[in-house]
């Protein structure tokens, strides 16, 4: 009988320092981080399965992850 190794891989990439300001969350000035959160389904560590990415602005401090929309993204990328 075979083992299959299999399971979902997350890796999150910063894409850029917004700066500091104020946390919503835990109200602490902080660097906040804007990032993507890719997730890809494995079979023996080969990535076979790409899941959508989420796009986040991250609170080092609290963990906070504020999803955004591709528009808010892009638009926070490039200011």
């Amino acid at each position: 009988m075979g083992v299959v190794i299999y399971g979902v891989k997350q890796k999150v990439k910063i894409t850029k320092s917004l700066g500091v300001q104020n946390c919503p969350n835990c109200g602490h000035t902080v660097d906040l981080a804007l990032a993507r959160e890719t997730k890809a389904g494995h079979i023996y560590y080969i990535p076979l399965l790409p899941m959508p990415s989420l796009k986040i602005k991250a609170c080092p401090n609290c963990g906070l992850a504020e999803l955004l929309t591709n528009e808010e993204y892009k638009q926070l990328k490039n200011s």
